[in-house]
């Protein structure tokens, strides 16, 4: 059977051409979501690891006489990871623009698999000096390329298998095994800091949780070799009119990409908050215990999780629009009362706090998937797609967690960080209002 695939994306022109493309068979999306799973599994696990672990690592890799300055250096080998993901965005979109959905999913996991291994076999500060921190940063931006062509790749594949009436749905599956692989590493740490204790951790057993990520690079890479093309890139590579892959985006796809940045800012700003800083804040600035910290991270991510599937599905029925619409507002809205339980103390407020910021963040992770790929030909969907998203990534998503512990040191208040997350979800609002609705419009093949 096959399917037109006229367009609607959002702020471009209509094709010159159509192609025709055969609807991908069941056993092929249950592959395609395994496959994408794995990956993004692997790369939240050691986002999640090392976000938890960073109070622990600050010492190791920048010893201080201040606690907060040794968190600070950590968090800030955090962000620079984020600065290669434009880089990699350009790369690894090119490569599956060109060669393929496939071949890019396979160099990415391969390269993030292989940095988050090093992370757990590199020596500290106390071992060989100035070379740890610097080691540490090449490993950072490693990673920070392979997840920059992660997001793209991952995404344009699930959403080009994926029944015209259910993109939304299999989109967010991006997002929901980000969430499982970080309420995974979550729950590493908090097995580790059961079992070994804290000080017996930050003595060394810190190392198993990267390394732990082993099998999952195998997996994935074995699931990756194996999953089937893109039954849209295939009928694009075959257009005799279709422009070449991987070139640079079309003048048409500038505005897309510009919504792509703004509407992505509140979703970074957001996600990153709620998934790096927040563990950072209950442990060092509210000093929470870490069972409370870790215990109401894992239970409210694994919430989270089923949320971010919620709303993809919900999007194909309502639209992405409107989606997008209530997550700023939400977000805008909830900021400040998430930040004031938060900083209350104790497992309950902690808990509730957390789920008040996930509820906007979910909304956004369910939805952009689907939303950013229908706003893009199948030609340059990776990178044009990648690029921005990876660029907003850079800027605001690394960075969350820095910014948010400096708008504390420098106010003193432990509800500033909330003022960030007005702010982004008031820029992201307004872009939002400017968006078409995609969600029922069929994907261009070229």
């Amino acid at each position: 059977m096959t399917v037109p695939a006229d367009s609607a994306p959002s702020g471009t022109a209509e094709p010159d051409t159509v192609a025709v493309v055969e609807r991908p068979t069941a056993a092929v999306r249950r592959r395609a979501v395994v496959a994408i799973a794995m990956g993004n599994l692997l790369e939240w696990y050691d986002f999640a690891v090392y976000a938890t672990l960073a109070s622990i690592l600050g010492p190791l890799f920048f010893p201080s006489t201040s606690a907060s300055a040794s968190l600070l250096a950590s968090l800030s080998v955090f962000a620079v990871g984020y600065v290669a993901r434009p880089i990699g965005a350009l790369v690894f979109g090119r490569l599956s623009d060109h060669r393929g959905r496939r071949s890019g999913l396979v160099v990415i996991i391969v390269l993030m698999g292989v940095s988050t291994v090093g992370m757990g076999l590199l020596p500290t500060y106390a071992a060989i000096g100035v070379a740890a921190p610097v080691l540490l940063v090449l490993l950072r931006v490693a990673q920070g390329m392979a997840i920059g062509g992660e997001f793209a790749t991952a995404t344009t594949y699930l959403v080009e298998v994926a029944p015209p009436r259910r993109r939304g749905l299999y989109g967010s599956i991006t997002y929901v095994t980000a969430a499982l692989g970080f309420a995974l590493g979550l729950a590493v740490v908090v097995v580790l800091n059961a079992v070994v204790t804290p000080q017996g951790v930050a003595d060394g057993w810190w190392r198993l949780a990267f390394l732990l990520s082993v099998p999952l690079l195998l997996i994935g890479r074995y699931l990756r070799r194996r999953a089937t093309e893109s039954p849209a890139f295939q009928a694009m590579k075959a257009e005799a009119a279709a422009a070449a892959p991987g070139q640079a985006a079309p003048s048409r796809s500038i505005r897309p990409m510009l919504q792509v940045f703004g509407i992505g800012i509140a979703v970074a700003v957001g996600s990153y908050t709620v998934l790096g800083f927040v563990l950072s804040y209950l442990l060092v600035v509210v000093q929470q215990p870490p069972g409370v910290a870790y215990g109401t991270a894992l239970v409210a991510t694994t919430i989270g999780s089923l949320l971010v599937l919620a709303a993809g599905h919900l999007s194909d029925r309502v639209g992405r629009r409107p989606m997008m619409l209530a997550s700023a507002v939400l977000l805008a809205v909830l900021a400040f009362p998430a930040y004031l339980l938060l900083s209350t103390g104790g497992f309950g407020p902690a808990l509730a706090g957390q789920l008040l910021l996930w509820v906007p963040v979910a909304i956004g992770l369910g939805v952009i998937p689907s939303l950013f790929a229908e706003m893009f030909p199948a030609r340059n969907r990776t990178t044009a797609m990648a690029f921005p998203h990876a660029l907003v990534t850079a800027i605001f998503s690394g960075t969350a967690p820095l910014v948010s512990t400096l708008l504390v040191s420098a106010t003193g208040s432990v509800i500033a960080p909330a003022w960030y997350l007005l702010a982004a979800a008031l820029l992201s609002g307004a872009v939002s209002l400017g968006i078409r609705e995609t969600a029922w419009s069929d994907l261009r093949t070229h």
